[in-house]
């Protein structure tokens, strides 16, 4: 799944208010109130007494635009007073750039990359083992022993590589950016019609739509809209009824396997007629019929769409960060601010979970070139960002300067809180700059605590934010349901639940072998044309018939030899976690 992040500090925290906080399984919530005294803190704050490096970073893809070279945000320069180490940072890392680096042996001191590259690498990197031992307590203090050893099986037995964004406690549920999100008012305005399927959300929609053809500019309005530049996936957003199904998606580049995230249990999404792929490229062609669906859909770009959506021309979305720029465009454009879009509502799904990371996120680990002049000053780096100082310092900003803690309770100041309403926040402050460079993530809880690295995901905090002005959508909805926050609103009779299905990401393989890959091209430029052909399906007994044609085309294609190799490979990847997982206990 691709999720450009060509979002504003101001849109990521509205996001982040609507995904928030929820109540753990065992009914405690995390919370700042809880006192975390007697945890470990990691590095000290205090200058260190060692000669100033300069250290190389290779830095696993980041969400922002930011300049590569010595970074000199109040972050870094925070790293450099209290490690002596300045960062110079390539910030726009790439495939083709590593390559280059893999074929010179030219390789940063530290390097963040996806797993995929450690068979490439492994010859080129030093074996960690003896540098954590000596300069990396705060790994040890948090780094789970089964992922440092499951890490090890990357490069033969040894420690050349570790597992980076750890979480092994998620601070709050995970996001379910496939639910049903809308223009609220209208909603309201229906008399809040029940959405428990997938037929209702498009009648809603359809409704809203009869309502209020145009929007306050008086620009057509659009029910949905989605774009092509992310091939068939995303015109579809497959995403929609696989999370809702409680399924998540395998299979290398053409996404072949759909799994239960509870059960681990696995079907071909192309060849299985009543797979998530199906619904979804049924829930689409209905929208089409109904006159729902933006005629851009199949040609425009991300960009293209998004520009819909941050100028309130689109009433509806299953993808959650889509419809914030709307709500920004009427209080900033028009000074309305009870009125908008809010997401997501209450509909029935197996998708309320949260996904506890333990192995990390992305597929990617850190490593340290065998060419690095300091190995040391590098793994002490790298332990800082697996330490709760340097997660928190990363997630919040400079301690005593951007956020306090007072006996255990986390705040922000008023210097944060004024800060982060700057669009460049993240390069003038650092703040979340260098996320996708941590150790521990920062949706995770502070280690043997319940208490979020990320202070912003406090439940009192996010209370709070709930009296602003712009949240004032968020507020009455809030107050429909009987809610604190937007997380406690789930459908009658549901609760969050736990799922592993995440931690098996370190254990199935990255990539897949060139004749399967060959196989799994072809796929996907036959599934570009025919998505868009089928969802244009103009009734039934043509649906039906194009699907048929399909699924015999894709079996022609040899699909079922590329999901003959995944399903095997993630049976092994569901066998060797669970070894791992037991020998770690």
């Amino acid at each position: 799944m691709k999720m450009r992040l060509k979002r504003t500090m101001a849109i990521v925290l509205m996001a982040g208010i609507a995904v928030g906080l929820a109540a753990c399984s065992d009914g405690t919530k995390p919370s700042e109130q809880t006192p975390v005294s007697g945890t470990k803190e990691g590095t000290s704050t205090e200058p260190a007494d060692k000669k100033p490096v300069t250290l190389t970073f290779w830095s696993a893809t980041m969400g922002y635009n930011v300049p590569g070279g010595i970074q000199d945000d109040p972050v870094a320069k925070q790293i450099e007073k209290e490690l002596g180490i300045k960062i110079d940072m390539e910030t726009k890392p790439s495939d083709e750039k590593l390559a280059a680096l893999l074929a010179t042996n030219d390789l940063k001191d530290i390097m963040v990359v996806e797993k995929k590259f450690a068979p490439q690498m492994k010859d080129l990197v030093l074996d960690l083992e003896p540098l954590i031992e000596q300069y990396g307590p705060d790994i040890k203090e948090n780094m789970p022993p089964e992922v440092l050893e499951a890490d090890k099986k990357l490069a033969d037995g040894e420690q050349k590589f570790i597992s980076g964004l750890i979480m092994e406690e998620a601070a709050s549920p995970e996001p379910l950016w496939a639910g049903v999100y809308l223009r609220w008012d209208y909603y309201k305005e229906l008399g809040y019609p029940a959405i428990n399927t997938p037929d209702d959300y498009l009648q809603v929609v359809a409704d809203m739509l009869k309502k209020h053809p145009v929007n306050e500019d008086g620009k057509k309005y659009y029910g949905f809209s989605t774009w092509l530049d992310w091939g068939y996936s995303n015109i579809t957003h497959i995403w929609g009824p696989f999370r809702q199904g409680g399924t998540n998606l395998y299979g290398g580049s053409a996404n072949v396997m759909q799994m239960d995230v509870k059960s681990f249990e696995t079907t071909n999404i192309y060849t299985n007629e009543n797979s998530g792929f199906w619904e979804d490229v049924a829930f689409w062609n209905k929208a089409n019929r109904m006159g729902l669906l933006d005629p851009d859909s199949f040609t425009q770009k991300y960009d293209q769409a998004t520009q819909k959506y941050n100028t309130g021309q689109v009433l509806a979305t299953y993808t959650g960060w889509m419809i914030w720029g709307g709500n920004t465009y009427l209080q900033q454009s028009k000074d309305i601010y009870d009125q908008g879009w809010f997401g997501p509502l209450p509909m029935p799904s197996k998708g309320y979970n949260y996904f506890n990371k333990k192995y990390g996120q992305n597929n990617q680990v850190f490593a340290i070139s065998k060419n690095a002049k300091h190995p040391e000053r590098a793994m002490e780096l790298i332990n800082w960002l697996y330490s709760v100082h340097g997660s928190m310092t990363v997630a919040n900003g400079v301690e005593g300067v951007d956020w306090v803690n007072e006996d255990g309770r986390y705040k922000y100041t008023e210097a944060h809180e004024k800060n982060k309403l700057d669009p460049e926040a993240v390069n003038k402050y650092g703040y979340y700059k260098y996320l996708n460079n941590l150790g521990l993530s920062k949706d995770a809880l502070i280690p043997g605590t319940q208490v979020p690295i990320d202070i912003s995901k406090g439940r009192e905090y996010m209370k709070a934010q709930m009296e602003k002005p712009e949240n004032a959508i968020v507020k009455e909805v809030l107050n429909h349901y009987g809610a604190e926050l937007p997380e406690d609103i789930l459908p009658p009779g549901q609760t969050y639940t736990h799922s592993e299905a995440f931690e098996l990401a370190g254990f199935i393989p990255a990539s897949e072998p060139d004749e399967i890959k060959l196989i799994a091209d072809k796929l996907n430029n036959y599934l570009n044309q025919a998505v868009p052909k089928i969802i244009l399906s103009e009734d039934d007994a043509s649906f039906a018939a194009e699907k048929a044609k399909m699924i015999q085309e894709i079996k022609n294609l040899g699909e079922e030899k590329v999901f003959a190799f995944w399903d095997a490979a993630v049976a092994k990847g569901i066998a060797d976690w669970k070894a791992t997982a037991t020998k770690g206990k």
